[in-house]
């Protein structure tokens, strides 16, 4: 009888050690995912608060000569809006160049406007946080344009 219950103890801390160890990974697994809900929460947040950034998308490529031309002003305006605008260059100048830049394009969201525009070089497209094209052109190295719709797109949040 002495055997029985040292057998059924036994039996029980086994059941209550198996079990305690998948509460235990489970809260590891729910904390995590709690973790990322509450980045994502956060991210939201941030974008309601105006905290997200308008994103100014280039599509340049070494042989555009109209690239070449209007590269000084959207160098002068990557300095003069640091921090308040996020510049994605998506560069097609060769075929490597071109799968980084879809690579690129995928991570910002921007797969899909990539893939219709990746053609057009020379083109700035200026996006809201939600990625809606509040200005787009091509050609055009008229750098008031570009403050005008960086500052309207700012003010808009």
């Amino acid at each position: 009888m002495k055997h029985t219950m040292l057998g059924r103890l036994t039996l029980v801390v086994a059941i209550f050690s198996v079990l305690a160890i998948g509460v235990s990974a489970q809260d590891k697994m729910s904390g995590k995912m709690d973790d990322k809900m509450m980045g994502d929460k956060m991210g939201k947040m941030d974008n309601m608060m105006g905290h997200a950034k308008t994103t100014v998308a280039i599509i340049r490529a070494d042989w555009c000569s109209a690239c070449q031309k209007i590269e000084p002003t959207l160098a002068q305006l990557k300095e003069q809006y640091k921090g308040r605008i996020n510049f994605v260059v998506l560069d097609v100048t060769t075929d490597e160049s071109t799968r980084a830049a879809t690579a690129t394009a995928r991570k910002h969201g921007l797969a899909k406007f990539f893939a219709a525009n990746k053609k057009k070089t020379s083109t700035v497209v200026v996006l809201d946080s939600k990625h809606k094209i509040l200005f787009k052109t091509d050609h055009n190295d008229n750098r008031e344009a570009y403050v005008r719709a960086f500052d309207s797109a700012i003010a808009r949040g």
